[in-house]
């Protein structure tokens, strides 16, 4: 009877270290638990999974710190899934403090992929520079000939030579630079290859008039061969610009920020019309119109799916006037609370999928074959929750013979 009046005033910091264990051991050791993947998942995942390559997504950020474990999982697996997918993404939010959030799952999914594809793409970086290289070389010894020809000797060769060096060694800064090839990496090798080219056609303007007149024969032959390099040097950035579209995601190119804009209905109804009526810039103020992945996305007529990140009923704001207005296909991904609210909309078909809560996020992980934050926390949760309901039924058992015990003593 001892025993029993103890579990009724159990001290509660021994509940805090039980909590603490059940918490902690799952997550500090992998303890699988199997499920099956829920329709509403599945149907979500098909959504993005048979998108065609190029497609926008959008994603909006409607949550902030307060739903962090059970919607950031959400946001990375599907941010994740969008660029093994090859599809290009569009964030913004509905409440400013989540934004970074949102930001952070982007940059995470997208330096993941640059640092998979690491190897592929130096070594296509590395096969296009030694291809200029040689094409150099030729180029030089076209000069020599032509010279050794019409006896007439320059110092095109140590010219050529330099701003060849200048110019790669301009990328390769830029490279370093900005390692996560963002806008602003492609923006310096931009202006890298503009100024080579400026370069060497001043350089051409050289030569001097005695020179054409004397050996007319050699300028022709320097010319052709300079018009030649020149296609090589264009094929070089040409190179350059596929490597990093097949092997790097990056910012203007692959994902932009349009940031937080006040007044959610006016902003969800108005992007039907254009988008730039609200984001004239991103959320670095740079003009949207200048970011290469905007160029051909003005509504919701460009964009392919829409997920709603929420802990609240900024879904529903986003069915009622993006998809009942304007047809847009909508996914949610939703704190666990909120979900249920949101299944008549699954059932009618104004949603096309739905992640609920830290199981809905782990079900996608499951999907993309990927285990992240919800696969770890799934374990920590069940056993907290089964911890709960063995503390309350032994409270509850205690409880029950303490009082019977009282029945029988009166």
């Amino acid at each position: 009877m001892k025993f029993i009046k103890w579990l009724t005033n159990i001290d509660r910091r021994i509940i805090f270290l039980l909590m603490i264990g059940a918490v902690l051991v799952p997550m500090l050791f992998t303890i699988p638990i199997p499920f099956e993947v829920g329709e509403p998942v599945q149907n979500a995942f098909n959504a993005i999974d048979s998108l065609k390559p190029g497609s926008v997504i959008m994603l909006s950020v409607d949550y902030d710190a307060t739903s962090y474990p059970e919607c950031q999982p959400m946001i990375v697996a599907i941010t994740d899934h969008a660029f093994r997918k090859d599809l290009r993404i569009i964030l913004l939010g509905h409440i400013p403090t989540g934004l970074p959030l949102g930001q952070e799952a982007l940059e995470r999914a997208a330096t993941e992929y640059n640092q998979s594809h690491k190897i592929e793409y130096k070594q296509a970086v590395k096969y296009a520079g030694e291809e200029l290289k040689r094409h150099t070389a030729g180029y030089q010894e076209a000069l020599k000939s032509a010279a050794a020809e019409f006896e007439y000797t320059l110092r095109h060769q140590e010219t050529l030579d330099s701003l060849v060096s200048d110019y790669l060694e301009k990328v390769d800064s830029a490279a370093v630079k900005f390692q996560k090839h963002t806008f602003e990496y492609w923006e310096a090798v931009k202006y890298a290859g503009e100024e080579f080219n400026r370069h060497a056609a001043e350089y051409q303007k050289r030569l001097e008039v005695g020179v054409r007149e004397k050996n007319p024969g050699y300028v022709r032959i320097l010319e052709r061969a300079a018009a030649e390099y020149d296609k090589h040097v264009t094929e070089y950035q040409e190179n350059l610009g596929h490597a990093a579209d097949q092997y790097l995601k990056r910012y203007g190119i692959d994902f932009v920020n349009l940031g937080y804009r006040p007044g959610v209905v006016a902003i969800i109804v108005g992007m039907g019309r254009e988008i730039r009526d609200f984001y004239r810039k991103d959320y670095q103020n740079i003009n949207v119109d200048s970011l290469h992945m905007m160029a051909d996305v003005h509504n919701y007529d460009d964009i392919a799916t829409l997920v709603s990140f929420a802990h609240g009923t900024a879904v529903e704001s986003w069915i009622a006037y993006a998809g009942a207005r304007f047809g847009q296909q909508i996914i949610g991904g939703v704190t666990g609370v909120v979900a249920p609210d949101l299944y008549p909309y699954l059932q009618s078909g104004q949603l096309a999928g739905l992640l609920g809560g830290l199981k809905g996020a782990s079900e996608y992980e499951s999907l993309i074959e990927k285990k992240g934050l919800a696969s770890r926390g799934m374990p920590a949760q069940s056993t907290a929750h089964i911890l709960v309901i063995l503390l309350i039924v032994i409270g509850s058992m205690a409880e029950f013979a303490l009082d019977l015990s009282k029945r029988r003593e009166t």
